[in-house]
């Protein structure tokens, strides 16, 4: 279903939805950039800004997640679980996040499923606004992230100069639009040949960022990457993490009880695989203790036919912000890239 929503329209559909759900959208921050953050008035709302560096998936998989909570009944523990049946909507996200939520999605529901993820996911609309114009340092497609998504949203929006155009892919992008009745118009065909145009506009436009996997994924899978190319790129990585916690489809995690006033929650927190101590066994064995051995592992995940074939895509959504990030310039596509050339830049 398409439609099409006046822009002075768009805070009254706004407003109607902060009624029946939290809202989260890109905001002004405290120091001018964008960022994600819960809104309460629809006039907060940016339209018109660059991807904030850290991922909306905080809200939906976030740093510290409580799971369970464990309490002393006597001489036994009682245990419950600690739901967030909260429903959310994510307003105005960018297409590379909206890919990046499907694939932890459909990540968290392999067996085992992860119920206290998938009841956040259940309660979730997700709202994307189409990139009319590449973030400069994206390579979404090269991952079939973007800039103007097929499937994966539940309404996606195209800026069309005086007017939105609004793509309703589901039922519950149905219901979203439904909480304002008389805002939107169906859409005509100049409306949507229009919004073809602009998606293929926006192609021509992405910068010097690109990232071809077909040819890395190859030497990846079948172990022709030699050793001395990951000990030159291992060395350029400082451990920092980042390329990990603004990733949006990494979900490395750690488990971890905090004590509060007599009881225990226990929390899922952010891990990351280049950390030295995140395969640290117990026994004091670590089966990755080298940097390479742990940057190796973390490419073959995320770009290997093997993993490929498990996961329906490569690891990577092209949002751009390792290499905006990453502070060794071992960032996706420096990495892909020397894999497929078989040199590392000096």
């Amino acid at each position: 279903m398409n439609l099409i929503l006046q822009k002075p329209d768009a805070t009254k559909w706004l407003a109607r939805l902060l009624e029946a759900a939290e809202v989260i959208a890109p905001v002004q921050g405290a120091d001018g950039d964008a960022i994600f953050s819960t809104v309460t008035s629809a006039q907060n709302v940016l339209w018109d800004f660059s991807n904030p560096l850290p991922p909306p998936k905080q809200f939906i998989l976030p740093q510290t997640h409580p799971l369970i909570q464990i309490k002393r009944d006597g001489k036994r523990h009682k245990v419950e679980s600690i739901c967030d049946n909260r429903r959310r909507v994510l307003f105005n996200v960018r297409s590379c996040d909206v890919k990046g939520m499907a694939f932890l999605a459909r990540m968290q529901a392999a067996d085992p499923p992860d119920e206290s993820y998938l009841r956040r996911v259940e309660n979730l609309t997700l709202i994307s606004l189409a990139c009319n114009a590449p973030c400069p340092l994206g390579f979404c497609v090269c991952t079939d992230s973007g800039p103007f998504l097929s499937n994966s949203y539940d309404i996606q929006i195209t800026d069309m100069g005086k007017t939105y155009l609004v793509e309703v892919a589901s039922d519950k992008g149905r219901a979203a639009i439904e909480q304002a009745p008389g805002v939107f118009r169906p859409a005509t065909e100049f409306d949507v040949a229009e919004r073809q145009r602009l998606e293929g506009e926006s192609r021509k436009h992405f910068g010097a960022e690109t990232c071809h996997f077909g040819s890395a994924m190859r030497r990846i899978s079948t172990g022709r990457v030699p050793d001395a190319l990951w000990d030159k790129m291992s060395d350029w990585c400082l451990e920092c993490g980042a390329c990990n916690h603004l990733c949006p489809v990494c979900y490395c995690f750690s488990v971890k009880d905090l004590a509060r006033d007599g009881t225990w929650i226990r929390c899922r927190l952010w891990d990351s695989c280049q950390y030295a101590a995140f395969t640290l066994e117990a026994s004091g064995n670590n089966p990755r203790a080298q940097r390479k051995e742990r940057m190796k592992r973390r490419f073959f995940h995320k770009v290997s036919a093997q993993y490929y074939q498990r996961d329906e895509a490569v690891g990577c959504v092209g949002c751009g912000r390792c290499v905006k990030a990453c502070l060794g310039s071992t960032d996706m596509p420096a990495v892909v890239g020397a894999i497929r050339k078989g040199r590392w830049h000096e």
